[in-house]
């Protein structure tokens, strides 16, 4: 295997839907409400944030399917709270991907 084919197979190992997920201003406040509160329901966050709950809602699912959150459902209300498990290991993962590329020499 050669460096740029090296390079490209370590580049496909990168989540898109983790780094998009963290990508959004708004859900960097989602995830700091949640680390700093605790496991909340959309209205209790809506109530911290200038975005529509529909929007907060969208973020969250969106969040959810990255792996930064876990939801249960407790009678009508979905409670979010952020997987710190998961998204460590995650966040570990795409430092070890650009640990990669760097070795290969990309940068």
């Amino acid at each position: 295997m050669n460096r740029d084919q090296a390079i490209e197979k370590a580049l496909s190992n990168i989540d898109s839907d983790f780094v998009k997920a963290l990508a959004e201003p708004v859900r960097i406040e989602i995830l700091k409400l949640l680390i700093l509160h605790g496991a909340s329901d959309v209205k209790t966050l809506a109530e911290h944030l200038p975005q529509d709950r529909s929007v907060i809602s969208r973020h969250l699912t969106m969040m959810e399917k990255a792996g930064l959150l876990n939801v249960k459902k407790e009678g009508r209300h979905m409670i979010y709270c952020v997987d710190g498990e998961r998204s460590l290991e995650k966040s570990e993962q795409l430092v070890n991907t650009i640990r990669q590329c760097v070795q290969f020499g990309c940068c």
